[in-house]
């Protein structure tokens, strides 16, 4: 057990790092903006470009590292996250950030098909909700961190500091994650997987074959992948635009949202325990519907302090639940795969929402990526409502 203990605290570090890196760039959005002169619909096409790069080389990464060792891959990710972060710094215009964001995002790609799939595998036969909780909850741990700090040390040092505090800590989290693996057993590194060549039809039925098993799921996904990725790029913007805030306490509001959730994350296993895995994805997303339609139309700070809270609950309950939904459903030989697949449907959703939310910000306000978020969120919570007697995600 003990070994498996090393490689949940080694995913969760790296997921920490991971999360907390991306949350670095959207924050200094507001920056780019007036440095850059840039327009929403531009800042929208940066994200979306830049996610869907991700989702392609995510859905390669999953398929390839099944078989390979998980930690040498997943470290490779974190160093390569290090050396983005690093090049980011020289970011001289439009076309020079959305090149070096799309090199951050595929270093980004190794750590979710890779790192939950590692997790799943490893506790795939206990304490599974727990485990997913805790690595949940670490890169909320982690992008809690960012959110709170990036805009402060901004505000002191500039915006480059802040990348050149995370691309440091990735090269020590890397160093950290191999000395707390050193001597795990080979066989929770690698599961062997019979050398089998698939044509391109046998690839895209077994995707098919998967994505009806979880088709409940699939838009839950999809839903899941845009609220983080919505809120984390336009919070900070609509806030700037709509508010009197500094930019420091733009930063503490982001911050709470994501410090609720890592501690709902941490608690995940027993809320799940309270309510049912079912119940906990119906009430999130309904949660999350009616607080982003209600976050649209107002201004008033305190209500806003509110808003995050709430969806610091529902947002981040939603990740753990859906990767337990999914752990039990897939072989432990494919779990790099699967998990790429379905992170993939992540990807997809916040890459379509994201530039529709930057495109129509231009023509009707910045209020309006968060009705794009919450009208399909309170559908979904519905449309789970409905069939809540089917099985979810069928074995």
């Amino acid at each position: 057990m003990k070994d498996k203990y090393s490689i949940l605290s080694t995913v969760s570090l790296y997921h920490a790092l991971n999360d907390g890196a991306i949350s670095v760039v959207p924050l200094l959005f507001p920056i780019f903006k007036d440095l850059y002169n840039l327009s929403y619909t531009q800042i929208g096409l940066i994200t979306s470009i830049s996610l869907f790069i991700h989702l392609i080389v995510q859905l390669y990464i999953g398929r390839f590292s099944d078989g390979k060792n998980f930690r040498t891959m997943l470290s490779l990710g974190i160093l390569l996250i290090s050396v983005s972060l690093f090049v980011l710094v020289e970011t001289k215009d439009f076309f020079t950030l959305l090149l070096f964001l799309i090199f951050l995002r595929i270093a980004v790609s190794f750590f979710h098909p890779i790192g939950i799939g590692w997790v799943s595998r490893t506790f795939k036969k206990e304490r599974l909700d727990w485990a997913m909780g805790i690595q949940s909850g670490s890169a909320d741990l982690g992008a809690f961190v960012a959110l709170l700090t990036t805009l402060y040390l901004t505000n002191i040092k500039g915006w480059q500091f802040p990348l050149y505090i995370w691309s440091f800590a990735a090269a020590l989290v890397v160093l950290a994650g191999i000395f707390i693996t050193r001597n795990i057993d080979e066989n929770l590194l690698i599961v062997k997987k019979a050398p089998k060549k698939q044509k391109i039809s046998e690839k895209i039925s077994d995707s098919v074959f998967l994505l009806k098993k979880i088709k409940f799921l699939i838009p839950a996904f999809m839903i899941s992948g845009s609220a983080w990725g919505i809120i984390v790029t336009y919070l900070p913007l609509f806030l700037d635009e709509k508010t009197s805030l500094s930019l420091e306490y733009i930063g503490f509001l982001a911050a709470v949202w994501v410090g609720i959730g890592c501690m709902t994350s941490f608690s995940y296993s027993k809320i799940k325990s309270y309510l049912g895995r079912k119940n906990v994805i119906i009430l999130s997303y309904f949660v999350i519907g009616v607080s982003c339609l209600f976050l649209s139309v107002t201004i008033n700070v305190f209500v806003i302090l509110l808003i995050m809270v709430l969806l610091g609950f529902s947002v981040f309950l939603t990740y753990p639940a859906l990767s337990s939904f999914i752990s039990e459903v897939t072989d432990e030989s494919s779990e790099g795969g699967t998990f790429g697949i379905v992170f993939t449907l992540q990807l997809g959703g916040g890459t379509i929402l994201l530039f529709l939310g930057g495109f129509l910000s231009d023509i009707y306000g910045i209020w309006i990526p968060f009705v794009i978020l919450g009208v399909p969120s309170l559908l979904l919570s519905m449309l789970l409502l409905f069939y809540r007697k089917s099985e979810f995600a069928i074995r």
